[in-house]
């Protein structure tokens, strides 16, 4: 007799109520089955998955099924309880074919091995997607629309708050006890307390945040969310990638916990209290700060301020001086000044048109190289590919030689499933291998002293402080300053052409008159 196995599906409890239950495609699939003279070997269901992904659980472990145990056929109640993705039902009806699995609707006559039932069969599948895509599109316009309107939308309720029902849809309304903790929590950022010390005070009384102590990113969460100023915020994201401000629905919604002006005001404080950190030595913005040290006692430098006629300078000062355990006589060097010599002079030692040559060719060199190493992986890949290919055909001889009486049935079929996921990755790599962007077209001729000048200007309009520290330190491991000599200590694996240190003498531009501290005020 004929065996046949039955795949049911719902995507929600809301499908199932209107007239997909599994239980009523089951009975289907069984009264198909009995038309067809098979008898049903194990049914197969999905609840709660949408048709649109193969990653369906029941659904893969019942083409395994099929894989290995000798199925006639696959029985659905119709071409969307398959798949809702044409690609995918494509793949996987393909796939039955191989197995010699015939797929059936119950619903419908449709023969998928004559050319009108695959025709009529693959039209089913467009129009299937295009009906859960319309689905998609709605229920996104029916949840903006309740966005709109003030509804909260599902999901963790934030602290402070609890749900209130109305009709079929829920708001927020305040928690009448944890919403005294989240006003505490604004009103110490208010008086100027951190994160850490309002966790620390609230932790203190005994208070929780739902049975867990208050932490320093719990308080800077509930300092930055807008809820509490009432507002509710939906579409700023779709699949992770963050939507254009405008396209986001911002309404206020539900009873605010603090005012919206004292809220504007806590993030401002935060702002105020973590300017922005560039790299280097923190809230650095000079390019190259932590690089520096002095040349009379050996401390290192750090910036300092001073104040112009019209604004603050900053300049480089000995540390030890600054902290009042040197008497060096280190003079301070006007920081921005000192940058773009200093700059410009390394540009000089590492983008000469012979480095730039050497690179050039080095890279030509690499392309060749690449080329012999993708060849080499494919080579393995292959290979790879080969030999889990002839071990699941092993299986497969085992499986039809004894069918169900085979020694270590389950085993067998989770083997079998696992060589399946490892061919499938394996035929993965060998497409993104082939699909490698590198072009192995002869590299055209670059001009070495045109690249370095684009390079040059490159670095030297760099507005990002911290990628342009990066940029020196891969270079240069320390800058050593006294009176009017600068001493570059470079990494040995640099790039300039000049070997170990090199020594520039002038007192041009940065440094400022030995007799004074001051520097240029312009």
């Amino acid at each position: 007799m004929k065996r046949a196995i039955i795949y049911a599906r719902v995507s929600t409890k809301r499908q199932a109520d209107d007239g997909l239950p599994v239980e009523s495609q089951i009975e289907h699939c069984r009264t198909k089955a009995e038309a067809l003279g098979a008898v049903v070997a194990k049914v197969f269901v999905d609840g709660g998955f949408s048709g649109t992904t193969d990653r369906r659980p029941s659904f893969q472990e019942a083409l395994n099924y099929c894989a290995v145990m000798d199925v006639d056929y696959f029985i659905c109640w119709s071409s969307s309880r398959f798949a809702r993705n044409h690609l995918d039902a494509g793949h996987y009806k393909h796939m039955l074919e191989r197995y010699g699995t015939r797929l059936v609707y119950s619903c419908s006559e449709v023969d998928l091995r004559t050319d009108d039932g695959w025709f009529v069969d693959a039209i089913g599948a467009v129009i299937d997607e295009r009906y859960s895509r319309q689905v998609a599109s709605d229920t996104r316009r029916s949840m903006l629309k309740a966005a709109r309107e003030g509804y909260f939308l599902g999901g963790r309720v934030p602290f402070g708050y609890l749900t209130v029902a109305e009709g079929k849809r829920k708001r927020l309304a305040v928690h009448p006890t944890e919403s005294a903790a989240v006003q505490q929590v604004f009103s110490m950022s208010l008086r100027g307390a951190g994160c850490k010390l309002i966790a620390l005070s609230l932790n203190g009384q005994g208070l929780t945040l739902r049975g867990k102590p208050f932490t320093k990113n719990a308080v800077n969460y509930i300092l930055r969310n807008q809820v509490y100023a009432g507002w509710t915020v939906f579409n700023r994201t779709n699949k992770r990638t963050v939507n254009p401000v405008e396209d986001w629905v911002k309404v206020l919604s539900h009873p605010a916990l603090v005012s919206p002006d004292d809220f504007e005001k806590v993030q401002q404080t935060m702002i105020d209290r973590h300017p922005e950190n560039v790299g280097g030595q923190p809230r650095s913005n000079l390019a190259f700060t932590g690089m520096l040290r002095c040349g009379c006692c050996g401390s290192m430098l750090q910036t300092c301020s001073g104040t112009g006629r019209s604004r603050v300078y900053y300049y480089y000062g000995c540390r030890g001086v600054l902290s009042g355990k040197e008497r060096c006589g280190f003079k301070r060097v006007r920081a921005d000044l000192f940058d773009d010599w200093m700059l410009s002079e390394l540009l000089d030692q590492v983008l000469t048109p012979d480095r730039m040559a050497d690179i050039i060719a080095e890279a030509q060199t690499r392309r060749g190289d690449w080329a012999k190493e993708r060849t080499g992986r494919r080579t393995a890949l292959v290979g790879e590919l080969r030999a889990a290919e002839k071990a699941r055909s092993n299986l497969y001889a085992l499986l039809e030689l004894h069918g169900q009486d085979a020694p270590n049935l389950a085993d067998l079929t989770h083997r079998l499933r696992d060589w399946n996921a490892r061919i499938k990755a394996l035929e993965s790599s060998l497409q993104a291998l082939e699909e490698e962007p590198m072009n192995l077209a002869e590299m055209p001729y670059i001009d070495p002293e045109d690249a370095a000048e684009v390079l040059r200007g490159l670095v030297m309009d760099c507005q990002d402080p911290k990628k342009l520290r990066e940029f020196l330190g891969a270079f240069v491991k320390e800058i050593t300053i006294k009176d009017d000599e600068v001493v570059v200590d470079y990494h040995p694996e640099c790039l300039v052409t000049v070997p170990g240190s090199a020594k520039i003498r002038s007192a041009s531009n940065w440094l400022p008159d030995l007799g004074s501290n001051q520097g240029p005020t312009d």
